[in-house]
């Protein structure tokens, strides 16, 4: 009981933290509403963001200890690795499309991984093994995961995409990609 109080309050406090900063950094792009992009003027911390999260995440680590549904709290700490899983993933795509679209010696580069992309692929195999672990134990919590991101995937890109302003989000000063 002790280690999964600890669990679920370490996992709220990721939501909070780690969470907060990521709708912060959303906002600023717009791709969530700009309200969750403020800073407080004493602390300099998203404070609209965290204020949202927060009773978010006291409900997803307290309504499974209130209800006595330990099935609920297994499916809250599996949908919440899954959502981390998924980001590998789509580091692994992103990894092999950075090194595509700028080959070596098209930037610079401040750290070079001499045996790319081995490190992109040991992460796939590793994601891919523990999707599969997950499907063979938790099935229904990851086609309720992937159904949730195709749903939201779906209502940005009808709904969201058209605040989106693309000219302030990449102010990286790099040169054009290879086939653009």
């Amino acid at each position: 009981m002790l280690g999964t109080m600890a669990a679920t309050l370490a996992s709220a406090n990721g939501c909070i933290n780690d969470g907060s900063r990521a709708w912060f950094a959303m906002a600023r792009d717009r791709y969530l509403p700009e309200w969750f992009g403020a800073v407080h003027p004493t602390y300099r911390t998203p404070f609209r963001a965290i204020l949202f999260l927060v009773p978010v995440a006291i409900a997803f680590a307290i309504l499974p200890l209130l209800l006595d549904n330990p099935t609920l709290l297994a499916t809250v700490i599996t949908f919440s690795i899954l959502s981390g899983l998924l980001t590998y993933m789509f580091m692994v795509v992103n990894m092999m499309r950075f090194r595509q679209l700028w080959p070596m010696g098209s930037i610079h580069r401040a750290y070079t991984l001499p045996v790319h992309p081995l490190p992109a692929l040991v992460l796939g195999i590793l994601s891919a093994m523990v999707f599969f672990a997950t499907f063979l134990g938790y099935g229904t919590t990851l086609w309720s995961i992937l159904v949730f991101y195709l749903v939201a995937s779906v209502w940005f890109v009808l709904r969201r995409f058209q605040y989106v302003d693309r000219d302030t989000q990449f102010t990286a000063p790099l040169p054009r990609p290879r086939g653009y």
